[in-house]
């Protein structure tokens, strides 16, 4: 299927959806608050950091092993989603969902009790297996349960959960950690309530775990993996633009003269908006009306505008605004992407698929702020520099993707 598809046609050796089940507003629900879950580790414990830190002074190399708390979940959601689909794929995919959640819940407020700051990053390393599975899962259940227009509307609401769910738990994170640097973990335990909504709502879909032999097969020749490897090489690109805003976003303020933390927290506000608001736009206006090289093609560039616009800014109204830019285009990209590689997969390799892609997307991260800095180094240029030079890149890749939009259309 090419790069300017807009649904999925009846894939080779794939199965019908399963018509013994109707999937309502209480499944999409259960399935779009278990992938917002992970955004937990960020928005949630944020605010703590300072006080854990102050907490474990006397702990050696404490200054690099107490933001390890917040990075180790990522960094294991980078090397085992791929992993965590093809369980899913083989083993099915309720149970695992269940097992997770319940335990996500366990290992998750842990540093509730636990006194040795190694034993609380090996809890986190901990977390982010389940949060692998988690994230994968539940988004492989979207495309289980739904199809066509429904299933691109959940991959959109799936971001629009996780960017409201940061903007909101940013200010409750905050809160609670008033109540001492602990206290943010007790929120894990809300992972609890979805495990007998999960076991009683949710069943298990059709996949490789449920095919005959001969089904599986006949499936399996429908897998491009050339296509899922172009796929994973843009997640990895889009999973460094995205990080860009939440890691120097701080240090673009600094850096024109804002130091107020109350008016940086309300520009990460605004770009969250903007991200929000991105989701709406793919999921109602871009969606149904283009294809999917011309959805990546308008994303980019609205995101590429966002980064050019801050290499510019010189005071805070310009930067904030520059910030909603981006976000609305971040907010484009990212369900364009999951539904894109959605429809392309066959049913036998679509948790495959679907881990691997969130593993390249959290490559991504991890990569994002090495970028950033050796071009800032490069360049011998204010950090802002490094920020519009990436927004060059990604707006030649939005010309790249509009002018293969455009043959294709030539040649049809």
């Amino acid at each position: 299927m090419s790069l300017t598809s807009t649904a999925h046609p009846a894939t080779a050796g794939a199965r019908a959806p399963n018509t013994a089940h109707e999937p309502r507003l209480i499944h999409a629900c259960i399935l779009l608050v278990t992938s917002g879950l992970t955004v937990l580790v960020t928005a949630i414990l944020g605010p703590s950091m300072p006080a854990m830190q102050a907490h474990f002074a006397g702990v050696p190399g404490a200054d690099y092993l107490v933001p390890l708390t917040m990075t180790a979940p990522m960094l294991m959601m980078a090397f085992l989603s791929v992993f965590a689909g093809e369980l899913a794929d083989r083993l099915g995919r309720k149970r695992l969902l269940v097992g997770s959640t319940a335990l996500y819940a366990v290992i998750g407020t842990a540093p509730l009790y636990l006194d040795s700051l190694v034993a609380i990053i090996a809890s986190r390393f901990a977390l982010g297996v389940l949060e692998a599975a988690l994230m994968t899962i539940s988004t492989t259940m979207i495309g289980d349960y739904w199809s066509g227009a429904r299933r691109e509307r959940f991959m959109s609401l799936q971001t629009t959960v996780a960017a409201t769910s940061a903007f909101l738990l940013n200010g409750l994170g905050g809160a609670i950690a008033e109540h001492g640097w602990r206290a943010p973990y007790a929120a894990f335990a809300a992972s609890l309530l979805l495990v007998p909504l999960m076991a009683i709502y949710l069943w298990e879909p059709a996949s490789r775990a449920t095919m005959s032999a001969d089904e599986a097969a006949a499936d399996r020749r429908a897998f491009r993996p050339g296509l899922l490897a172009l796929v994973c090489a843009l997640a990895v690109l889009l999973g460094v633009v995205f990080m860009i805003v939440p890691v120097h976003f701080g240090y673009l303020y600094g850096a024109i003269g804002v130091q107020s933390p109350a008016r940086i927290g309300m520009a990460y506000a605004v770009n969250s908006l903007g991200v929000i608001s991105g989701t709406f736009v793919f999921g109602w206006l871009l969606a149904p009306r283009l294809k999917v090289a011309w959805q990546l093609a308008v994303g980019a560039a609205i995101a590429a505008a966002g980064f050019v616009l801050m290499r510019s800014a010189g005071d805070y109204d310009a930067l904030t605004a520059a910030g909603f830019v981006n976000g609305l285009g971040c907010g484009i990209l990212l369900p364009t992407m999951v539904a894109w590689n959605m429809r392309e997969l066959p049913l036998s390799k679509r948790g495959f698929g679907i881990g691997a892609y969130q593993s390249c997307f959290f490559l991504g991260f991890f990569f994002s702020p090495l970028i950033v800095v050796a071009l800032e180094k490069q360049l011998a240029a204010p950090r802002a520099a490094a920020v519009g030079q990436i927004g060059m890149a990604l707006l030649a890749l939005a010309a790249l993707a509009a002018v293969v939009a455009t043959l294709r259309r030539r040649r049809q």
